[in-house]
């Protein structure tokens, strides 16, 4: 869920910036993830079964063109060790029309 989406399902009104703050220190603990869409607005989920190092992401996201859903996809990559540099983060985001869409 975007961070919008999250305000928008809340029951009660919330700074815009403290839902920020508050999935940030999520994202630190490790108790949500991220991805970065295509608009460039950042979709939380979530950790379920996450490596120690979160942001290190070894699955797909999908991006649905037409409902701007953002999932965690059940593949896993293996992430390369890249010679002479330290990872810090990956994303991996596939853009098309999910089913529900498709129909």
């Amino acid at each position: 869920m975007s961070a919008e989406a999250i305000m928008d399902a809340m029951p009660i009104k919330v700074n815009k910036t403290t839902i920020y703050r508050i999935l940030d220190r999520f994202a630190e603990k490790g108790e949500v993830h991220f991805i970065t869409g295509k608009n460039g607005k950042a979709y939380y989920a979530l950790c379920d079964g996450c490596s120690v190092s979160h942001k290190i992401h070894n699955h797909i996201h999908f991006e649905c063109q037409v409902c701007q859903e953002v999932t965690c996809q059940p593949n896993t990559l293996h992430i390369p060790n890249l010679e002479g540099f330290t990872i810090q983060e990956t994303q991996f985001l596939v853009i098309g029309i999910c089913n529900k869409c498709k129909k």
